[in-house]
């Protein structure tokens, strides 16, 4: 006859010893349930105070499983902050750590067995430590992301090239021909957005920490969202000037963006969107935050009344590539960015959300203690023909060829390689009238580094360019040092690349 869990002696000397209450009572743990074997294996569950494990939708924890009933067994809090879970007549029954049971109280680390072939973890998850694992995941992806985006972008950067460099062209007549261009470029530019989000996760090179001042960058999003979201929402902003905040405005925009977009898709019916900042003084360890420093910061709250969420897409909304979003509505890529961003920043980002209560998401950003500098005037960079020898080193070929013809046709002479070891011979050939170079950073064999290198040896005034979709910060610092003249970020399209090229061959003439 099976014991029932709760009269075990065993089992009652192991409860008075669990951790999970004096978990709870810090806030350092949440309990969790995951699916060890069966359908959706490796799955979590985040537990409330009270829910129903069964076969059917109506469950807020569905187990596709046939000898599984449709209202299987009950998990509950109790008074004292654990768990218990009771079996609801099932016809196969519950079963923890292989005892069939009616109720019985759970510990971390207890194995439920329902139906023929689900066996669930009861299991806490510390903020900590999910936050520590969390940022590994992320740092994965990255490096995964980083590797992918190269390829795209030099397929993006062949199509933007010469895509800008035919909408140029005088004698393109206006009709469909140019409508249709300017529709492919379109395109180009929504892949390089989506890009650039994968490589978020990866590249903190182009961060430019600055002082901002918070209201200039939600009066900013204030502008674009008005444009965006629909009629029904009303906007509202509250944030008074002089909230000064460290980092990079683009980004931070980035981020804010991202949230006042998701908070829009969650009010279809309308609703009201408020924005608001503030100072915040974090004096001690934070609940849920452990690795934000004490230190002053400034709020940004983000708010809708829209539909809110329950609490498993709550704690999965951080997630890369978890979306609720309809198939081809959403990417899942928005909130994980967000987060990263914010992280890299040295802030940290909460949601408080209830099903039908509406959304709100805090983030804090370190505060400055010095005035922003004062955003220049944007003016159009007009730049005088340049002529000039460019030496292009890249294995992709048809980025040599667009970036060639776009060169070509604005004057520029230009010698082409496809690997290092190829431009440090026709440099070699050519040095006399090599005015620039423009290099590959991932090319196979001779890469782009070690051809720079070999450049700077036959000549330590050599101006060259390093041209990649993905630079990690460390190394960018690393080439600036040793001498390179900047960088060109791929996808790039004609306009910068005629301008960044123009710049760097008047800066030649200008110091020969």
């Amino acid at each position: 006859m099976p014991r029932n869990h709760d009269t075990d002696p065993a089992t009652l000397t192991l409860r008075r010893r669990s951790p999970m209450a004096e978990g709870e009572k810090r806030g350092g743990a949440e309990a969790h349930l995951i699916v060890l074997v069966g359908h959706a294996m490796g799955r979590r569950y985040l537990l409330g105070d009270e829910m129903v494990l069964g076969r059917g939708p109506q469950s807020p924890i569905e187990i596709l499983d046939d000898g599984v009933s449709r209202r299987h067994c009950r998990i509950m809090r109790t008074e004292l902050g654990t768990y218990k879970v009771e079996d609801l007549g099932s016809r196969n029954g519950t079963y923890v750590n292989g005892v069939r049971i009616t109720d019985t109280t759970l510990q971390f680390g207890d194995k439920i067995a329902v139906g023929s072939q689900t066996i669930l973890l009861f299991a806490s998850r510390d903020r900590f430590e999910d936050q520590r694992i969390q940022a590994q995941k992320l740092q994965a992806l990255g490096q995964l992301a980083g590797g992918i985006a190269h390829d795209f972008n030099n397929l993006l950067g062949v199509v933007l090239a010469n895509i800008t460099h035919l909408l140029s062209l005088d004698r393109l007549e206006e009709g469909v021909t140019r409508k249709s261009l300017a529709e492919v470029e379109t395109a180009a530019r929504r892949a390089v957005d989506l890009t650039n989000q994968l490589l978020a996760f990866a590249r903190s090179s182009r961060r430019q920490h600055k002082a901002t001042d918070a209201s200039t960058m939600i009066g900013d999003a204030t502008r674009l969202l008005r444009a965006t979201l629909h009629r029904s929402i009303t906007l509202v902003t509250e944030a008074p000037p002089g909230l000064t905040l460290i980092g990079d405005p683009s980004q931070l925009l980035q981020v804010l963006m991202n949230l006042c977009i998701n908070a829009g898709d969650a009010m279809p019916e309308g609703g009201t969107l408020t924005i608001s900042a503030k100072r915040q003084a974090i004096y001690e360890e934070k609940e849920g935050a452990p690795l934000l420093a004490p230190g002053q910061y400034v709020l940004i709250e983000v708010s809708d009344t829209g539909v809110g969420m329950d609490p498993e897409t709550r704690s999965r909304i951080f997630e890369p590539f978890f979306t609720t979003k309809p198939r081809g509505k959403g990417t899942g890529l928005g909130l994980a960015t967000a987060s990263v961003i914010v992280r890299d920043h040295g802030g940290h980002i909460e949601v408080d959300s209830e099903r039908g209560r509406g959304t709100t998401f805090r983030v804090y950003l370190p505060a400055a203690q010095v005035k922003p500098v004062v955003r220049p005037r944007i003016t159009q960079d007009h730049y005088s023909p340049v002529r000039g020898t460019v030496l292009l080193a890249d294995d992709e070929e048809l980025v040599r060829y667009a970036t060639r013809r776009v060169l070509e046709h604005a004057g520029v002479e230009v010698l082409a390689a496809e690997d290092g070891a190829k431009a440090v011979e026709l440099y070699q050939a050519n040095r006399e009238k090599v005015d620039l170079v423009i290099l590959d950073l991932d090319m196979p064999g001779l890469n782009g580094e070690q051809a720079f290198k070999r450049l700077v040896e036959l000549d330590p005034d050599i101006k060259v360019i390093i041209s990649s979709g993905y630079v990690l910060r460390e190394r960018e610092t690393q080439l600036r040092k040793a001498g390179v003249y900047g960088f060109l970020n791929k996808p790039y399209d004609s306009m910068t690349l005629m301008t960044t090229i123009a710049k760097a061959l008047r800066e030649r003439r200008a110091g020969s």
